[in-house]
């Protein structure tokens, strides 16, 4: 089988990271497996950094006779069997391949969508499959009317073999903290979210809740990981300044992007996923593989895998007395804590695990190429 996955957007973030992830993993099991995305985005360079092969190709205009074109010949020059379009531009580009190849679009969010004549003919006849990421995702596909719901399959995120294979090692542990320049490291406890600086990722919340514990009696630290977007510069520079007025500069630790994500999960106590809109989110996977607690935003696609008391706790999105509080719920109730620990943990073993969820994928791709 050889598949061709298309995106847009020259960011980086957990979008790109799974398509990466995916990618790998095929081309290590003897898939031919390609990536086209724009010239100067993150994820082409990474692709070839990690000895993928990359397609220098910009989808804007989606729908132009160059556009088009150039993605045909490049279908018929790699023998492509299935594309997997991760994005609106190039999902629109990839529809008018259809005749030359199965189409699968993957739907990466899971937030109520657009509904309009155009819109429902593009997705019932540009693409053959389409992948949800959560079931959210897929019941939002299908609130909108856009497509059937036997196309559609649902293969959510997973956790790296690196955050299961993590071991606790406290010297480690402090080692990171050191590292980060995090303030009082033996005592801080250290609140961690990692995602693209953006709004709708809440890291503003991470910011109050800190400063909230902090009028409590706790050491708290937010550890921020992540860039902004290109539109999001002033954004990341406005939570600078928000740590300035709430009086918590010297605990936040802006820690920019990191490639060794399982010991900044290492590094904290808790993972906060604090989102205004998301699917199912890698960082909640990665954090019960490495054995940190979870608190996160009870939207999208986050409860069908975060269940209150049992692997974590929810709280309403923009609730930041809510987070304060599954937070302290951890901190003041450690035996508690380390039975959710173990109960996320083995949620993970038996759900999270990278070849699973590529075995569903693969499935999907398929049933595709079957005309299913």
């Amino acid at each position: 089988m050889r598949i061709l996955h298309t995106l847009a957007e020259r960011s980086l973030g957990g979008l790109e990271f799974r398509v990466l992830e995916q990618s790998s993993w095929l081309h290590n099991h003897g898939y031919e497996v390609s990536i086209a995305a724009p010239a100067d985005s993150a994820i082409n360079r990474a692709a070839r950094a990690r000895g993928l092969r990359a397609v220098d190709f910009d989808f804007n205009p989606a729908y132009s006779p160059s556009t088009v074109l150039k993605l045909r010949r490049t279908v018929k020059a790699l023998r492509i069997d299935l594309i997997d379009s991760h994005s609106r531009a190039d999902g629109k580009t990839a529809a008018l391949c259809r005749d030359l190849c199965a189409v699968v679009r993957t739907r990466h969010f899971a937030k109520a969508m657009r509904s309009s004549p155009r819109r429902r003919l593009e997705w019932k006849i540009g693409c053959d499959h389409v992948i949800a990421t959560s079931g959210k995702g897929k019941q939002e596909l299908l609130a909108a009317g856009l497509i059937a719901e036997e196309r559609i399959s649902v293969v959510g995120e997973w956790a790296g073999d690196e955050f299961f294979l993590q071991d606790e090692d406290p010297q480690m542990r402090l080692s990171t903290r050191h590292a980060l320049d995090i303030a009082a490291p033996e005592d801080a406890y250290v609140i961690a979210t990692i995602g693209m600086l953006r709004p709708e990722k809440g890291q503003a919340d991470l910011l109050r809740v800190v400063q909230r514990l902090r009028g409590q009696g706790v050491p708290a630290t937010a550890l921020v990981v992540g860039m902004p977007t290109a539109s999001t510069q002033a954004y990341a520079q406005t939570l600078h300044r928000l740590a300035q007025e709430l009086g918590i500069a010297r605990h936040v630790v802006f820690a920019g992007h990191r490639n060794n994500v399982a010991s900044m999960i290492g590094a904290a106590d808790v993972v906060l996923v604090p989102s205004a809109t998301e699917a199912w989110s890698r960082i909640v996977p990665e954090a019960y593989a490495a054995r940190r607690p979870v608190v996160a935003s009870e939207v999208g696609g986050l409860p069908e895998i975060v269940t209150p008391g049992q692997t974590g706790w929810l709280a309403p999105p923009g609730d930041v007395a809510g987070y304060a509080d599954g937070i302290m719920r951890i901190r003041s109730q450690p035996k508690h804590a380390a039975t959710m620990i173990a109960n996320a943990r083995a949620y993970a073993e038996a759900n999270f695990r990278l070849a699973g969820k590529m075995f569903s994928t693969l499935e999907a791709y398929k049933r595709t190429l079957a005309g299913g």
